[in-house]
């Protein structure tokens, strides 16, 4: 059964959805070393651990998107978008598991 949208948040999950959608496909044309460094630059945090590559590539997906209340999340099948009760999850490309594995980190570590 569908349900009516109960607040002005649900009625942006759309919005929202598309704006993360291109966000992520932008993110997905990069390969690991680019995604690497996009993700240091944009969010400004460390990457030493799978949790704090998580968070950081969040920050980075929704850099400059207004979420309206919605929040991002990790899920099995991608990026879970949650509000309230209500989930979406979002596909993400290969590279960013391979962020997530430390790929990047390790390749950059065996070039010194």
């Amino acid at each position: 059964m569908t349900q009516a949208p109960h607040d002005f948040s649900d009625l942006y999950l759309a919005p929202v959805a598309l704006m993360l959608d291109a966000r992520i496909e932008e993110l997905g044309r990069l390969d690991a070393e680019q995604l690497a460094y996009e993700v240091a630059l944009s969010s400004d945090r460390p990457d030493f651990t799978r949790r704090m590559r998580e968070d950081a590539l969040i920050a980075t997906v929704q850099r400059v998107i207004q979420m309206h209340h919605w929040t991002l999340g990790w899920d099995a099948r991608g990026l879970r978008l949650s509000h309230d009760g209500h989930a979406l999850v979002l596909g993400v490309p290969a590279t960013f598991r391979e962020y997530l594995d430390g790929a990047a980190r390790r390749d950059a570590g065996s070039a010194t």
